[in-house]
């Protein structure tokens, strides 16, 4: 047999290789973090604790989102922190209790992964005190609820990240395409077994806790 003979194997198209790499980049990094996806009416949101947040995980949360990184915030926390209700007239309600954006004292100028992760532990540490925070910032908290019977998404991830034993902040963010519209269950699912995330079934529909199949 000549050389001639022998099967030519195609090497893998090097955006394959690349695309293959980051996956398992994302994956280990979701794997520290402990990063899941939560289903609704309204599409899907990616969260995880805001306790052990990395730059990595932010970056990846930023990617797949519209950019905005929230923080799940028990009401009383938001309080002792000082962080008041962000304005908005009544026309212009979203329905979501948004406050004002924070960012770390410290930090730089409080964009970048690195800056944004170091926000999100501030957020969650037990020692954080209201002087810890400037305003306004790049993180924006949301006002959430405890130990009511019908949670909201947001109260639905501070459940999530406190059943795994972390403080109960939790990092937030509505994942979108790679067009930019919202993703709907579907494409929720693909994007949790390509990147080996946990994925819970729709808020509302059973408890929040329960990893779906």
């Amino acid at each position: 047999m000549t050389i001639l003979d022998h099967p030519v194997r195609k090497a893998p198209a090097r955006n394959s290789i690349t695309r293959q790499a980051s996956c398992r980049r994302a994956a280990d990094s979701f794997a520290r973090v402990r990063a899941r996806v939560l289903l609704d009416r309204d599409g899907a949101v990616l969260t995880f604790p805001a306790q052990i947040a990395t730059a990595e995980a932010v970056h990846f949360a930023v990617r797949y989102s519209s950019g905005l990184i929230h923080a799940a915030v028990p009401s009383a926390r938001l309080d002792e922190l000082r962080i008041p209700d962000q304005p908005a007239l009544a026309s212009e309600h979203s329905g979501i209790p948004f406050t004002v954006a924070v960012d770390a004292v410290g930090v730089g100028t409080g964009i970048s992964g690195t800056d944004r992760a170091a926000t999100l532990r501030t957020l969650a540490a037990a020692d954080t005190t209201y002087r810890d925070l400037r305003r306004p910032g790049h993180v924006i908290p949301i006002r959430c609820r405890t130990g009511f019977d019908d949670p909201t998404m947001w109260d639905t991830c501070i459940d999530a990240v406190s059943a795994m034993g972390y403080r109960p902040v939790a990092v937030a963010c509505r994942l979108v395409t790679e067009h930019g519209e919202t993703m709907n269950e579907h494409a929720a699912r693909q994007f949790a077994s390509e990147h080996e995330l946990a994925i819970s079934e729709p808020v509302g529909c059973c408890d929040p806790r329960r990893q779906a199949v």
